[in-house]
């Protein structure tokens, strides 16, 4: 106590000097540093972040003194792990951003032959290879890295229009390379083909069907098996229903909750689903029902919904009664048709057999004709010669 007393009465006498000084006389208000202070001051180094991405992969090899195995299941195109299948893309993304150049067309990596150029396919492999323990001899492997290959190229390409293409006027489009996978031609003659009218109109024609787009995914660049592996604990009490997960797909964290396109969706696929039992469980109908209003509403707004396969439902999706009713009228209409074209070829067959009938009937006939003949012929030579 006596030490805290001290310094307040310090700090008092210092003020009381301060303010005989010409200082300020208000006593609640601070005084302010002096700017021509000529003491030591504290410095810093200042600290600049840096390229990050490839950093979590990296901890994680050296804290399992050993590369992740990167095995690609037979059908598939990324790994069943939801992690490893995240840092496999993180290592694409960075390979392609870095060392792979960019060209107009996919074709445009390909050889003669359809192959992905040798040098440009040993480059990414190379550089990804180098992060995993992988057999590139497997042919899923290989299959699932020119597949990434083949999706990066085409988002660097659609990120690079973004920013240095779309941003600005065609003719104040920079003529030198802004990364260094690319030279100054490679560049200029990418720059060249989004200048084509063509592909401009192309372009537009593209943004206004992504503006019709109703349900965008909220997930960022994890899709939709890797967010559902990082749902974690959340649904470990209950088992999750479609309606479930697709309330967390389509939850925007940037806007702290959904849109109106969304939250009219979900309330439509809510009053279809049953209300839960009373001991608070949902039974494998309500299950079942879920998915069915989930499969409905979805194929009611969208042409071709694909949410229940992505999320790994397994199920036919429900249509209404209208669809289903032009679903059958098509049918049937397809049934006549081939019905029609069926009896058109036999009619056709059968005219064609009957047409060979006929030739043959005439080739026998011609051929009675010149056997009679040949036979006068040979009995007049005969009857002369005796």
């Amino acid at each position: 106590m006596a030490n805290g007393a001290n310094l307040i009465a310090h700090c008092d006498d210092d003020n009381q000097r301060d303010n005989e000084a010409g200082g300020s006389t208000q006593p609640h208000q601070q005084s302010q540093p002096n700017s021509n202070f000529e003491g030591p001051k504290s410095y810093e180094e200042p600290r600049e972040r840096g390229p990050n991405l490839g950093k979590g992969l990296e901890r994680i090899t050296r804290r399992q003194q050993g590369k992740l195995p990167l095995l690609i299941p037979e059908g598939s195109l990324r790994p069943e792990t939801p992690l490893l299948a995240t840092k496999f893309a993180t290592e694409c993304n960075v390979t392609v951003r870095h060392h792979i150049p960019v060209f107009k067309h996919w074709k445009d990596y390909k050889d003669p032959n359809g192959n992905v150029r040798d040098g440009i396919f040993r480059n990414f492999v190379g550089k990804v290879g180098n992060k995993f323990h992988m057999d590139l001899e497997a042919v899923p492997v290989r299959k699932a890295c020119t597949e990434m290959l083949k999706r990066v190229t085409r988002q660097q390409r659609y990120r690079l229009k973004k920013e240095y293409f779309d941003s600005h006027t065609p003719h104040l489009v920079r003529r030198t390379s802004p990364v260094p996978s690319m030279t100054d031609d490679q560049w200029n003659e990418l720059v060249e083909s989004w200048k084509d009218p063509k592909k401009m109109g192309i372009s537009q024609i593209n943004k206004a069907n992504r503006a019709q787009v109703k349900f965008h995914q909220t997930t960022g660049a994890r899709s939709y098996p890797v967010h559902c592996g990082n749902l974690g604990d959340k649904y470990k009490d209950k088992e999750s229903t479609a309606v479930d997960l697709f309330k967390e797909y389509h939850y925007s964290k940037k806007k702290k909750g959904y849109t109106n396109v969304v939250l009219d969706a979900i309330t439509e696929m809510e009053k279809k689903v049953p209300n839960p039992t009373e001991d608070g469980q949902e039974s494998s109908s309500a299950t079942e029902a879920a998915t069915e209003a989930v499969a409905e509403v979805l194929a009611k707004h969208t042409k071709k919904p694909r949410f229940l396969q992505h999320v790994g439902i397994q199920h036919v999706h429900a249509r209404s009664s209208a669809i289903n009713r032009e679903v059958e009228l098509a049918a049937q209409k397809m049934n006549v048709e081939l019905r029609a074209c069926v009896d058109t070829l036999t009619k056709k067959l059968k005219e064609s057999e009957e047409e060979r009938a006929r030739q043959d009937e005439e080739y026998r006939k011609r051929d009675e004709e010149n056997r009679k003949k040949q036979a006068e012929m040979d009995a007049k030579l005969d009857s002369l010669l005796s």
